[in-house]
């Protein structure tokens, strides 16, 4: 049986999208559990969470990009993108947050050492 190949570098383009947002749902979800401290049941609830949102995600983007048609070359598109998520933008994203942090915790060093905000907040 022959496929049509038409139209599959747009499918693999899309899917590679939605790999890259899964990715993107992932790292939201592993700073999350690092801002609340999570013990086990939070932390079970949150990846509980993050694989249902990317489900959604996938089942979504197979049903808009290709009419719900499940073919390798899809689900190769959405690996690629998550791979290139987690190996280019996300440790430029995790260097920009700590760039981030730090300027802000210096920012309010820098407004905790001001004479009237230690009269007024004494």
């Amino acid at each position: 049986m022959l496929f049509s190949t038409i139209g599959q570098i747009h499918v693999f383009l899309w899917m590679a999208g939605a790999g890259a947002l899964i990715g993107a749902l992932c790292a939201l979800a592993a700073a999350l559990r690092r801002l609340l401290c999570a013990g086990f049941w939070l932390t079970l609830a949150i990846d509980a969470a993050t694989g249902l949102g990317a489900a959604v995600v996938l089942i979504a983007a197979l049903v808009l990009g290709n009419y719900g048609v499940v073919r390798l070359y899809e689900l190769l598109g959405a690996v690629a993108g998550l791979a290139l998520f987690r190996l280019g933008a996300e440790p430029l994203l995790g260097a920009a947050a700590r760039a981030v942090g730090r300027c802000a915790r210096w920012i309010f060093q820098k407004i905790a050492n001001f004479r009237l905000i230690k009269v007024i907040f004494r």
